[in-house]
């Protein structure tokens, strides 16, 4: 009978040892890839030193065109947004772009008014995507702080990577496996970060909403004190709202809320289209002159 035991705990053992080899490698893989943005920021992008980055959600990632505000100012940019996060994420992308050896003059933080007046910030959908990175203390921190359960799968792969690559079977498993055969696939972005909507969206807001813009959210605050700290010039931008009105106390925020109001502009009521997002960067160029 011991001798049964003694045999399935060294299957077991060695099952898992296994199972944490794959899991690494396939963090490894995925962590020399372009498929996500924060594998872009870090291994895709050779240029160091930018005049400015746009970092937000999907508003951000798909309102302001770098290339035609490049082509407009002669300035270099470049779009470090992910879809699906908020100003915690964005903070995380933050340090992670400096942790990658780059630098930018001026942040153009893309913001929307509910995510700046959350208090009380949660994990984002695609938070896992920094993953392959748990390693350094600014991912592993931040899993640790927002992971609020007992069971915390971001936070304890840095110890075991079987558990969120297990997690995240889907994100992260066969993203590694196509990036093992194509290690310059990119998951729905340019080589400058973006990405648009076609035009075969719709709004659906039958009223005017006003929303009072207010600052509750303290990785605002946080994102405000690392510009601060690394010499980078804060700029927040609102992109266009379909059929809203905000209420701003603060004269220094780019408001394009209610910039466009053709619903022919709009993919749904919080995205612009590929026709709306040329409006809006050529817009927007004019505040980086």
């Amino acid at each position: 009978m011991k001798q049964f035991i003694k045999k399935i705990a060294f299957y077991v053992l060695m099952s898992l040892l296994l199972f944490n080899g794959i899991a690494f490698l396939s963090l490894q893989i995925l962590g020399k890839s372009n498929f996500y943005k924060p594998e872009f920021v870090k291994n895709t992008v050779i240029d160091t030193n930018f005049d400015y980055v746009v970092l937000g959600s999907s508003t951000g990632l798909t309102t302001l065109d770098t290339k035609l505000i490049d082509s407009i100012t002669n300035k270099k940019g470049l779009n470090i947004s992910m879809d699906d996060t908020s100003l915690n994420s964005h903070f995380l992308m933050l340090q992670h772009f400096k942790a990658s050896n780059k630098s930018a003059k001026c942040l153009v933080l893309a913001v929307t008014p509910w995510d700046l007046k959350n208090k009380n910030p949660k994990l984002n959908n695609n938070d896992y995507r920094f993953l392959p990175y748990v390693q350094e203390d600014y991912v592993f921190d931040y899993y640790n702080e927002l992971e609020t359960k007992t069971f915390k799968p971001l936070s304890f792969s840095r110890y075991f990577p079987i558990i969120g690559v297990s997690y995240y079977n889907t994100e992260i498993f066969y993203p590694s496996i196509i990036s093992f055969f194509n290690s310059n696939k990119r998951n729905h972005f340019d080589d400058k970060g973006n990405f648009c909507y076609p035009t075969n969206g719709k709004p659906n807001k039958l009223e005017i909403d006003e929303i009072e813009v207010v600052i509750n959210n303290p990785f605002y605050f946080k994102i405000k004190e690392f510009c601060s700290q690394n010499n980078i010039k804060l700029r927040i931008y609102i992109s266009p709202i379909f059929k809203t009105k905000l209420k701003i106390h603060d004269d220094s925020i780019i408001d394009q809320s209610n910039f466009l109001i053709d619903e022919e502009m709009f993919y749904d009521n919080i995205h612009v289209n590929q026709i709306g997002r040329r409006k809006c960067s050529i817009e927007f160029a004019k505040y980086l002159k």
